[in-house]
């Protein structure tokens, strides 16, 4: 696969995840996207354990590839490779979460190999610098603050029960993850039309 088609799965993981998780959660009889995680969408016993394995699974591949696309820009670009293997970090995790359902005890296992993935922007804005421009400098920054207040709230629980009421975890849990997914939109924009405009000015003029 070209670089640049895999460059496009971070757009099209990112529709595939928020858009997916959220139309499985409202086939649910009584599930609550304010209250409830989305891993309780799939989880073993659950009627959607089978397409949500799917769903997350399938989501894993396409990071790994999105990763691998990264990589190959960055390679291209002379930029280090270091945030690409990050994502593909995130998108081994989700894999993992994919395969082992809650309550598998790997399922929380590789929820902690995520947060090494939500540290991507940071790397990004650290190693990359200006080179798709300060927008995307500044929005990987953006990303990483919004990232780390995720999770943040998402572990409050576990030190500081009160801290706000756990009726609205769901949301809680979503903010970190949709964050993230449309982190991975934003790259693949960016990277896409960096790769597309390098390509342009690279063809000789002929005329």
């Amino acid at each position: 696969m070209r670089p640049k088609k895999l460059l496009s799965l971070g757009w099209i993981v990112a529709i595939l995840f928020i858009l997916g998780t959220s139309f499985m959660g409202n086939l649910l009889v009584d599930y609550s996207h304010v209250s409830q995680t989305v891993s309780e969408i799939g989880e073993v016993g659950s009627p959607l354990y089978v397409p949500f394995q799917i769903l997350t699974i399938t989501v894993g591949i396409l990071l790994i590839l999105f990763g691998i696309g990264v990589r190959s820009f960055a390679k291209h670009k002379k930029l280090s490779v270091v945030p690409a293997l990050f994502v593909m970090i995130y998108g081994l995790a989700e894999l993992g979460i994919g395969i082992f359902a809650s309550p598998h005890p790997l399922h929380n296992m590789f929820g902690l190999l995520m947060t090494l993935g939500y540290f991507s922007p940071l790397l990004f804005f650290l190693f990359w610098n200006n080179k798709l421009g300060k927008s995307f400098k500044w929005f990987s920054l953006i990303t990483f603050v919004l990232v780390i207040l995720g999770i943040f709230l998402n572990l409050s629980p576990m030190f500081n029960p009160t801290l706000y009421p756990m009726e609205y975890y769901g949301i809680v849990q979503r903010f970190l993850l949709f964050t993230f997914y449309i982190y991975c939109a934003l790259i693949s924009y960016h990277a896409i039309f960096s790769y597309t405009l390098y390509t342009k000015t690279a063809v000789p003029d002929n005329g």
